[in-house]
């Protein structure tokens, strides 16, 4: 049993004692209504940090998916806008993506080069290419097919909350379910013992980035319909909030740890604590504050859990 209770991951503990806590303070935090708010708030953190996912467990990061989302952003604000066809652009800025991770996972692979470093540099790359293509304006408003993505309803439940369960399904499939994700777990857990045992681990490591990168992107999409308008720094507040959702949820720097329930566990609570912050009056450097913590207090607790698991 204690295996078991060990072997969860922070953010379902911590979900429980905000839900407890919110239903004294503020009983509406936890009414229908307001759930279905924040779930149309976390779908497109949620959807980038499964993409994290596969870096993490595969004892990497990926500091670009900020510069990812800004790019996406205007691509779609700029396209569109242009004449160009809704799915055509949907393609190209979900390629940008893929192309993001690409880059960063040869560059990690086959120059064996720090993962920090290169997504930093990639991330830089793709805002200056940004700002180029667009000629540092933000651009328009968002089209509607983008709108809906990020802001209709069916019935009750926000679409992007649907997208994101169905990206969830498939994160959780390709970790827990193929070979694919029994192979990051083992590169991220022992790289050495895995080339050892004839997994592919740089190629294994490269997927993982070029994952990241179409997740970004289709968290991009969804965020450019929530905010509704074209922006030059849109989703740079998601690198660190991607990274917490997936230690939150149960991963560690080290590799070898994590999953896509988890990592949408995570999600969850990084939303929750941080609109209930908003609420009782905390800015923003207070929300930064709290957010590190939660990191590093859920981080400690599961390696001493596993530790002593």
């Amino acid at each position: 049993m204690k295996r078991v209770l060990t072997a969860l991951p922070p953010a379902l503990w911590g979900l429980a004692a905000v839900c407890v806590f919110a239903a004294f303070t503020q009983p509406q935090f936890l009414s229908l209504p307001f759930l279905m708010i924040l779930l149309r708030q976390a779908a497109p953190l949620g959807i980038v940090a499964l993409g994290q996912t596969f870096v993490v467990a595969n004892r990497s990061l990926d500091l670009s998916v900020g510069a990812t989302i800004a790019f996406v952003n205007l691509i779609v604000a700029h396209a569109m806008w242009n004449g160009y066809p809704p799915a055509l652009v949907i393609a190209i800025a979900l390629s940008a993506g893929l192309v993001i991770g690409l880059v960063n996972g040869v560059l990690v692979t086959v120059l064996r080069a720090s993962a920090v470093v290169v997504t930093l540099g990639t991330a830089a790359i793709v805002t200056g290419i940004g700002f180029l293509y667009s000629g540092g304006a933000p651009g328009n408003a968002m089209p509607e097919l983008i709108k809906w993505l990020g802001r209709g309803r069916i019935g009750m439940v926000p679409v992007s909350g649907l997208v994101w369960a169905a990206f969830g399904v498939v994160a959780f499939v390709l970790l827990r379910r193929l070979t694919l994700g029994r192979y990051i777990f083992a590169a991220g857990d022992n790289p050495s013992a895995a080339t050892y045992s004839g997994i592919p681990v740089n190629t294994t490591l490269l997927i993982s980035h070029v994952l990241s990168g179409l997740f970004a992107a289709s968290g991009g999409l969804l965020l450019s319909g929530l905010v509704g308008v074209g922006s030059l720094n849109l989703g740079a507040d998601y690198i660190l909030s991607s990274i917490a959702a997936v230690i939150l949820g149960g991963a560690v720097f080290g590799g070898g740890a994590g999953g896509a329930i988890g990592t949408m566990l995570g999600t969850a609570l990084l939303v929750m604590v941080l609109n209930l912050l908003t609420v009782f009056g905390v800015d923003q450097p207070g929300k930064l504050i709290v957010q590190g913590l939660v990191i590093a207090v859920a981080a400690v607790i599961y390696q001493q859990g596993r530790r002593s698991g």
